[in-house]
């Protein structure tokens, strides 16, 4: 049993309010789901939007990583979810993964990770049936009318979301057919429970890849209607699209891979199947606040994933099934090894939350 941080007979005799405020909102999800059973006052003061937000904010804020996990999703021999400590990647040489129970357990179909956002993730079945899901409470949400988006003779790529301003969540599927005629654009709400479809695709070419989320934006790298490759964005709150200027590469360079690293925006660019160059918008939407952070080998793979930074400088990053350290210099610092766990196919960083994954169900955002 997971210990508690303190006796539950010293905390009565702190004020309701400091434990309330700043006690209960910096302890993990899974210490939380257990204190609501303490009395009917705490699980309605855990289940408020106020407090799930401030817990958010203290969890997000945490620099040692502590309530900050890793999502592997495997496939073989079967599909998987695994969950492990990002805190322990960073700092320790081996680390346990854990069992996660998915909303499509035991099933056969192929599975993809779209993308996380404050503690919930979203994940696509068969390349069309959405779920929205909070694996720190377990709770996941099914969307609606899926025929709304399926479309005959065309891909769809997806994007997922917090729009702040209207404090929703939202899935974007782009639908391009195969014929390029025009590429449409449908975006589902939590809070509505419902699609829409709203401008199509400016004269951009999306690569097949899932939008990442930085500022309340989702991006996909492209090519403009020049042929010119960049970054097309996409504002949540305002449904509007917009352009960024990818960083200047050299000669050779692959067509670019977007990131998401300590909140901000990053690309990389794979030289000949033997380094990558790692860039970072440190300035949202500023040209010239792209920096060249990392160059480090490819061995040979394509396709790498920046999960997250330590405090210390380390960028841990997923080369297919393994993950590798490397400090600023592009020096290798560590080969964490998770054990429990079988090939990666994707692996995603999330922040451990409250959020509920279904705005529109009393009980779920009543008990979490």
């Amino acid at each position: 049993m997971e210990e508690l941080p303190a006796p539950l007979e010293l905390l009565p005799h702190l004020p309701n309010e400091l434990i309330i405020l700043e006690i209960l909102p910096r302890l993990p999800v899974k210490s939380l789901l257990k204190f609501r059973c303490v009395s009917k006052s705490w699980l309605s003061s855990i289940s408020t939007p106020h407090f799930i937000k401030a817990h958010l904010e203290k969890s997000s804020q945490n620099k040692d990583h502590s309530h900050h996990s890793l999502i592997a999703h495997s496939s073989a021999p079967h599909i998987a979810f695994k969950n492990c400590s990002v805190q322990s990647l960073l700092q320790q040489p081996v680390t346990h993964a854990t069992n996660v129970n998915y909303p499509v357990a035991n099933t056969s179909s192929s599975i993809s990770v779209v993308g996380s956002c404050n503690g919930l993730i979203c994940i696509v079945v068969n390349c069309e049936q959405i779920h929205i899901w909070n694996p720190s409470t377990t709770k996941s949400n099914t969307l609606n009318d899926s025929d709304f988006i399926r479309e005959k003779h065309c891909y769809t790529i997806y994007g997922f979301g917090h729009d702040e301003m209207n404090d929703d969540y939202n899935v974007v599927a782009i639908i391009n057919p195969l014929n390029r005629v025009k590429i449409e654009t449908k975006v589902y709400s939590l809070k509505s429970d419902k699609w829409r479809r709203i401008d199509d695709f400016p004269g951009f070419f999306p690569f097949y890849s899932w939008g990442k989320y930085v500022e309340g934006k989702l991006h996909w790298p492209g090519f403009s209607g020049k042929q010119d490759r960049a970054v097309v964005s996409f504002d949540l709150a305002q449904a509007k699209y917009g352009e960024l200027k990818l960083p200047i590469n050299g000669d050779g360079a692959s067509f670019p891979l977007l990131g998401v690293l300590g909140r901000c925006l990053c690309v990389m660019y794979e030289y000949q199947w033997s380094s990558v160059d790692l860039w970072v918008m440190k300035e949202y939407g500023v040209m010239e606040s792209w920096i060249k952070m990392l160059t480090f080998p490819s061995f040979g793979i394509r396709g790498h994933v920046p999960l997250c930074i330590s405090r210390n400088g380390e960028v841990l990053i997923q080369f297919e099934s393994t993950l590798k350290l490397y400090n600023l210099q592009g020096d290798s610092v560590g080969n964490p090894k998770i054990m429990n766990m079988d090939e990666c196919c994707d692996a995603i960083y999330y922040v451990e939350s409250l959020v509920s994954a279904n705005a529109n169900d009393k009980e779920d955002r009543r008990h979490g």
